[in-house]
């Protein structure tokens, strides 16, 4: 568990479940790994905006939709930021276990709705082989966030997949020729 992830809760008297499991990069791996809903565990992906850095805490079923986000922003363009930016701006926590708290690293944290109404949440706890699990209201309290709707899920996300996978394929390879055999 991340040494400062650890004193922040127990600074503010955080009650939570420390869970040691098989190692988890991802969001989906750490629900598999610990045997919950993909809408209950939070994948926590970090953005550039306008004003620096910020949080995007979405469960682990969805994706961000970044103009949803920017929305909920209000300013400027919003983008992914790189795995280096992520590793300068926490102090080298891998992106696949960074904490769901922006506030452990100045960020501003904003929270999915469709998380926040799940009775708990399991989230990454600075390593790849511990989580915590903790009621969505402390989680809430604790992280200090701004609530919006920002995850699609990522059923919904495939579906639209194949449409726009197929308009690409035509639009990039020519028509394939036929070649006559030599004889």
């Amino acid at each position: 568990m991340d040494r400062r992830l650890e004193e922040m809760v127990r600074a503010h008297h955080g009650v939570y479940e420390r869970q040691r499991h098989r190692g988890a990069v991802t969001a989906q791996e750490l629900a598999a790994a610990t045997g919950v809903s993909g809408w209950s565990v939070a994948k926590v992906v970090v953005i550039k905006e306008r004003d620096g850095y910020a949080m995007a805490v979405l469960p682990a079923s969805c994706v961000l939709d970044l103009d949803r986000l920017k929305g909920i922003i209000g300013h400027g363009d919003v983008r992914l930021a790189t795995v280096e930016e992520i590793e300068r701006v926490t102090g080298g926590v891998p992106a696949g276990a960074l904490p769901p708290f922006g506030g452990l690293y100045r960020l501003r944290t904003f929270v999915d709705r469709a998380l926040a109404t799940q009775p708990e949440i399991t989230m990454p706890a600075g390593d790849f082989a511990s989580s915590l699990r903790m009621r969505s209201s402390e989680y809430l309290r604790l992280a200090q966030a701004r609530l919006g709707d920002f995850g699609v899920p990522e059923a919904t996300a495939a579906a639209s997949a194949p449409r726009i996978r197929a308009q690409r394929d035509t639009r990039e390879r020519p028509p394939a020729r036929r070649r006559r055999a030599r004889r």
